[in-house]
């Protein structure tokens, strides 16, 4: 069992606050909520940037569609204007010729009003594709402009968490350094069990970490040496006493 004087052994108590405390800010920076927030902004903009693309490739068809619709139209145009330029001249038709030519010019026109729907609803689709590309890139661009926000909003966040681990750590070392080394030996040893490190015990056996030690423990912890360390088999902690 190592030994210590009892002051150093009180002088644990403030270095086991002083080690929670700066744990305490730790878990703060890593959890802190702009964290999470930022990786949900960057996750989304990766789905809208896929959704853009997406929707880019449609636009590319739309307006395809459109180019092919408004050639169609073109051509049915022309072939009515010159078969009116026919039947208007009339040279060398006949009756018959007249009739025929008339059918077909109808017919043309028919074809031609089917045509301008078409054209029309491609028109339609190729503004609406505009407008989810735009919508979209307004989108990533917004979420883009957060998240850089978000980052200098955090970046001053953890500086001052640093700022105050490392003044903590300051008073930490300042009282943990000029304790002996077995001591120290042992403390580090507990706070790496990842529980209590350091639990203090009043002289009836009540502790300030709010555990109970069984009563067999407390009877041997008062029938130990004021110097020796006692290392808790429950808590893997070490046990000072308070009074």
């Amino acid at each position: 069992m190592a030994h210590a004087p009892r002051a150093e052994q009180l002088v644990l108590l403030d270095v086991s606050e002083f080690d929670s405390h700066i744990a305490r800010l730790e878990r703060d920076n890593v959890k802190h909520p702009l964290r999470q927030k930022i990786g949900t902004l960057m996750n989304v903009s990766v789905e809208r940037a896929r959704e853009k693309d997406a929707a880019e490739a449609a636009l590319a068809e739309a307006r395809s569609a459109l180019e092919k619709a408004e050639k169609q139209s073109a051509t049915l145009q022309a072939q009515i204007e010159d078969k009116d330029g026919k039947l208007n001249a009339g040279v060398g038709l006949t009756s018959r010729d007249l009739l025929v030519l008339q059918e077909e010019i109808a017919g043309l026109r028919a074809l031609l009003s089917e045509a301008s729907d078409a054209e029309f609803e491609a028109l339609e689709a190729v503004e609406k594709a505009e407008a989810r590309v735009s919508d979209l890139a307004g989108q990533i661009d917004e979420m883009k402009q957060q998240v850089l926000a978000d980052r200098a909003e955090l970046e001053d966040a953890v500086t001052e968490i640093q700022a105050q681990q490392a003044a903590l750590r300051a008073q930490r070392d300042a009282i943990f350094t000029p304790l002996g080394e077995d001591i120290k030996k042992v403390y580090e040893h507990s706070r790496a069990s990842g529980g209590y490190a350091v639990i203090g015990m009043r002289a009836n056996g009540t502790t300030d970490a709010g555990v109970q030690l069984s009563p067999v423990e407390v009877a041997q912890i008062k029938a130990l040496p004021e110097d020796a360390i006692y290392l808790s088999e429950d808590y893997d902690a070490i046990v000072v006493r308070l009074d």
